[in-house]
């Protein structure tokens, strides 16, 4: 779950700094998240075509999700009472949605730098 979250962090952080934004002072997943998402445009209730939307919106809490799944149930803050039982699918969808997140970043900053 670290790995999945820190391929987010990475791509956000890069994007802030390419883009010459303000680095929020608390560096979380969430944060960067938050910068990027305002900056580059992504919110899902300005789209038009419903459909498109509701991809959108899915993969908007995407990035929540990996973010509570990183502090709730990797080793990256140490274990509490509650130990989840992931399986190599969990990781494997957790891993692959971050990567389809990072590439619609990167795609989507390609098409405006490009214009």
């Amino acid at each position: 779950m670290s790995a999945a979250c820190n391929i987010l962090e990475s791509v956000f952080k890069v994007y802030i700094q390419d883009e010459r934004l303000e680095i929020p002072n608390k560096q979380d997943l969430s944060s960067v998240w938050k910068i990027v998402r305002e900056h580059i445009g992504f919110n899902s209730k300005e789209i038009a075509d419903d459909d498109l939307k509701k991809i959108l919106s899915g993969l908007l809490s995407v990035v929540d999700g990996i973010g509570a799944f990183r502090a709730q149930a990797s080793s990256a803050h140490g274990q509490g009472r509650t130990i989840y039982k992931l399986k190599s699918r969990h990781a494997r969808l957790t891993v692959n949605s971050a990567h389809t997140m990072a590439l619609f970043v990167m795609e989507t900053w390609d098409e405006r730098c490009t214009k």
